[in-house]
């Protein structure tokens, strides 16, 4: 399976499982499914995250197969791992980025050598899931989550509590949520504000992602939106949070779904642009000893 195809294959689940919704009405599955560990997969013989797209690839594949847990590995790791995938298991798709080296015979030589070029090319490994395995007791993932509020407040962006309504104002740099009480339970407050703070990091002084001359039902305000809700997705999942939706949620499906069908590779754009944003704020909580130095 290459690139182009994988694209389309979760892209078309995805939208099949947004279409089939709950109780008639379209819906992200992280809204009508409880997938707690699934939205934080791992590799189980590093422990390292995936990133980007293929989170919510094997999210899908997971909730799809009914495997409990968020643990991957391809088959030469459980190998090692000292762990057999079980005779006629069925493999996920991830896609690693790798840089390949080339000569461009069009561009100008150094010192009468060919001049190398890099590249960046995607290539699809197949994974298998925890569940498909024997020889490997699951490990659910028992790292304490940082409690909301304090990483909230370590992030440090300027914050309104108290507004009619959730949004971001670019031109200002302020965020605006409505206090506390005004939402069903915490957990809606918390993934509203992480929402908002997604939006936050599209700012130019941070990742500059942010197109604010475009209006409201423009195709642009519509992905930045997407970019939002799978970030608050993965950043809810990273936080112990249940993602909720937002109250104008519903009137951006349309244009995604739209989006989506058009070109499938719009979700892993913005798949990884949520990701990039996710990490930022991360980083702003925890950032490293050499920026601590700086």
């Amino acid at each position: 399976m290459n690139y182009q195809d994988h694209a389309t294959n979760i892209t078309r689940r995805l939208v099949d499982m947004i279409q089939t919704g709950t109780h008639g009405q379209w819906a992200m599955p992280w809204h009508t499914h409880d997938l707690g560990d699934l939205l934080n997969a791992r590799n189980a013989t590093t422990d390292s995250r995936y990133n980007g797209a293929n989170v919510l690839t094997l999210a899908i594949e997971a909730l799809e197969a009914g495997y409990p847990t968020g643990e991957w590995a391809t088959y030469k790791q459980w190998t090692d791992h000292g762990a057999q995938v079980r005779k006629g298991e069925r493999s996920a798709h991830v896609i690693k980025w790798v840089t390949r080296k080339t000569q461009a015979d069009d561009q100008p030589t150094n010192g009468g050598e060919p001049r190398e070029t890099r590249q960046l090319l995607p290539r699809v490994y197949s994974v298998f899931n925890a569940h498909q395995v024997d020889g490997h007791d699951t490990q659910p993932d028992t790292a304490p989550a940082t409690p909301a509020d304090e990483w909230f407040a370590a992030i440090g962006a300027d914050v309104h509590y108290g507004s009619d309504r959730a949004y971001y104002n670019p031109r200002t740099d302020r965020i605006y949520v409505p206090a506390v009480g005004q939402f069903n339970d915490l957990e809606a407050f918390h993934a509203t504000n992480l929402h908002e703070h997604i939006h936050w990091t599209g700012h130019s002084s941070r990742l500059d992602r942010l197109d604010i001359g475009k209006p409201m039902d423009s195709p642009e305000y519509a992905a930045e939106e997407l970019v939002a809700e799978l970030g608050a997705a993965i950043g809810c999942a990273r936080l112990g949070i249940s993602p909720t939706p937002r109250p104008d949620h519903a009137a951006y499906l349309a244009h995604w779904l739209t989006a989506l069908d058009a070109d499938p590779k719009q979700l892993f754009r913005s798949a990884a642009a949520a990701q990039r944003a996710v990490d930022h704020l991360d980083q702003l909580v925890n950032p490293t000893s050499d920026q601590v130095a700086a």
